[in-house]
């Protein structure tokens, strides 16, 4: 729940900007600079942990959902621990203010996450698990997939608004905290179950 949390305030800061450009690209060292440590810092450090808690609860779905150990399971859960290390690298650019880092690990973690729940999403569609999940999944998969070219189509050939790309970050953690809640709520309710006597 909080790792979609995170993504609305790392859509927004990220996207618009509020407090102006928290990056500058430089020609003459070839990638991105930071002029403000704390405005990176600020900007992208919801991003970093959104990715990691995210990618933490998608394990919880695996191991309350079962879903099938198949070959779509297995690579769906290999691409889970690629999300978890991808983040991390993403925090240690954060940390080390290197914009490099940061954003190799957070466009790549995405994209593993993204591909990671739609992989589960099709696995517990295959086990027949309830709709509600399958649905879920599938959607925050698609959309998490979506994560990767959001950015060029904002920024390098602005085909979609800043405002529109915040937007879909802000449905996309919405989407996660919902998640969260149902995993939670899950988790919950086998707690209160009365344990069997054998």
């Amino acid at each position: 729940m909080l790792g979609g949390a995170l993504w609305i305030p790392y859509g927004i800061l990220e996207m618009l900007e509020p407090w102006g450009a928290d990056v500058a690209y430089r020609d003459d060292v070839g990638y991105s600079v930071i002029p403000v440590a704390s405005l990176f810092v600020a900007y992208s450090m919801p991003g970093s942990l959104a990715v990691l808690l995210t990618s933490l609860g998608l394990l919880g779905v695996f191991a309350l959902l079962r879903v099938s150990a198949g070959r779509t399971g297995r690579i769906g859960l290999i691409l889970v621990y690629v999300a978890l290390a991808l983040s991390i690298l993403s925090l240690a650019g954060v940390i080390a203010l290197l914009d490099p880092l940061f954003t190799v690990g957070r466009i790549f973690g995405s994209l593993a996450l993204g591909t990671a729940t739609f992989l589960v999403g099709v696995g517990a569609l295959r086990s027949r698990i309830a709709l509600g999940w399958t649905v879920a999944l599938l959607y925050l998969g698609l959309a998490g997939l979506f994560l990767f070219p959001l950015w060029p189509l904002v920024y390098a050939l602005q085909w979609v608004p800043q405002a529109v790309g915040a937007t879909f970050m802000v449905l996309f953690g919405l989407g996660w905290t919902v998640l969260g809640y149902m995993l939670w709520s899950e988790k919950g309710e086998k707690l209160r179950q009365p344990a069997r006597v054998r």
